[in-house]
């Protein structure tokens, strides 16, 4: 139940400002970025509360999207530019394979830290590997989100978000399953 819960926090906001923007975007598709920004900007904050309420916890990629939001969010609506929030998820996908990949290089299996919780014990190797496969997925996405910001209109932007980046994340999840299949530890061999 937890995980529907945490699944609901995190894309709440998200269907939120998708709503919103074709709430005030005119026939043309047009002009529902920055109010939608505004909406999308206290889906954060209550995303961010519901959190702390239920999970009892705020989990540090809700933190650093909520932070960026804030941010380029913010940006958007002071210089009434939709850059800004276009920008956001470029920078969020950037900073997470600049984190992820540092840490491969560095030979620390960082996505350990974030995601171990939700995973049965595994070999650092499949820690790494999944370190590195993230952060080079990340690096995609964040292209991914340069070429379709700048090809297409803002409803159709946004829309990608809950029909392009949410799949690809899921598929690509999938696709990580054999590295854990294939390192997990016996329960019996854990301390």
């Amino acid at each position: 139940m937890n995980q529907i819960i945490k699944l609901l926090i995190e894309l709440g906001p998200i269907v939120v400002f998708f709503y919103a923007n074709s709430h005030y975007s005119d026939e043309n598709g047009m002009g529902g970025i920055i109010p939608a920004t505004k909406v999308f900007m206290v889906a954060m904050m209550i995303s961010m509360v519901c959190s702390k309420i239920i999970l009892k916890k705020i989990a540090l990629m809700l933190w650093i999207s909520a932070g960026l939001v804030a941010i380029f969010g913010g940006l958007t609506i002071y210089f009434d530019n939709e850059i800004f929030i276009k920008l956001k998820p470029t920078i969020l996908y950037t900073l997470f394979a600049a984190t992820l990949l540092g840490g491969y290089l560095a030979g620390k299996p960082l996505l350990k830290n974030i995601m171990e919780a939700g995973f049965p014990p595994i070999e650092d190797i499949a820690w790494m590997k999944m370190s590195r496969n993230w952060g080079l997925f990340f690096v995609g996405c964040a292209v991914l989100n340069e070429i379709l910001w700048r090809t297409l209109n803002n409803a159709d932007w946004i829309a990608t978000k809950i029909w392009v980046f949410m799949p690809l994340s899921f598929i690509f999840a999938m696709a990580q399953m054999p590295i854990v299949m294939k390192h997990q530890i016996d329960e019996d061999d854990v301390d």
